[in-house]
């Protein structure tokens, strides 16, 4: 939506304003940019196929009475989604 000419006078006195009060928090502002949606749509769908995955994996594991599809499942429903959360929240700020 764009804004009216005054609003966007003001918009940028408020930025010259907070560039001279507290250069750092600006250059933060400068870096944000908010995720799409689609990148987070792509990434939610990879979370939690990753995450059924290790679910189906650990319920064949205990049905076989088997240790190693039951690790593999533990990872795949805890490590690897939350290194993918971590990633897009480290990424994405």
């Amino acid at each position: 939506m764009a804004l009216r000419d005054h609003e966007q006078h003001q918009l940028d006195e408020i930025e010259r304003c907070l560039a001279q009060e507290s250069p750092r928090l600006a250059r933060r502002f400068e870096k944000f940019r908010p995720m799409p949606v689609m990148t987070f749509a792509a990434a939610a769908l990879g979370v939690l196929s990753v995450f059924l995955t290790g679910l189906v994996t650990l319920v064949v594991g205990f049905g076989m009475d088997s240790a190693p599809p039951i690790a593999v499942g533990a990872v795949l429903t805890t490590a690897i989604p939350l290194a993918i959360i971590w990633f897009y929240r480290c990424h994405w700020r």
